[in-house]
């Protein structure tokens, strides 16, 4: 589905804003060799893959981990990750949507991971930080019903 018309300034889209702690248990995995092409399969929605010159990261289920690091046994993880989307959409002339929710965030001592979609954006958080997450973002913008207790299909 093509988003709705995009918020264009950081007053429009904090005004539209709300976020959703999205199903699931999520792990963040790196390894230095290209992806391969099991690997895409693996991006089932929401997933994340960056490819660096010396680093490939993907943000997967955590159901679907033991394939990855089948194929990528050296690969470094980080488990039991939360992920938060932003729902309004927002033009990439938008400034300093981020720099406000991580600010935010920072100041409660909650260390979190970055995703920027072409629409819309997204947080990773440790789930022993969820709490508190919500409770930061809460007093920002509403939150959309799902509590991410249950895990997405990984078919």
């Amino acid at each position: 589905m093509v988003p709705p018309d995009p918020a264009h300034a950081l007053e429009d889209a904090l005004s539209a804003m709300s976020f959703r702690v999205e199903p699931g248990r999520f792990a963040l995995a790196g390894f230095p060799e290209p992806p391969a092409p099991a690997d895409f399969a693996a991006l089932a929605p929401p997933a994340q893959m960056i490819r660096e010159a010396d680093e490939t990261s993907l943000l997967i289920t955590e159901g679907r981990l033991p394939g990855l690091l089948a194929r990528h046994p050296s690969a470094r993880v980080e488990r039991g990750l939360v992920w938060i989307r932003f729902d309004a959409p927002m033009g990439w002339e938008v400034v300093g949507f981020l720099a406000l929710v991580t600010g935010r965030l920072a100041s409660a001592g909650v260390p979190i991971g970055a995703v920027c979609g072409y629409s819309r954006d997204h947080l990773f958080v440790a789930e022993r930080y969820l709490e508190r997450t919500r409770a930061v973002l809460a007093e920002l913008f509403p939150e959309i019903a799902g509590d991410g207790a249950s895990p997405p299909s990984d078919d």
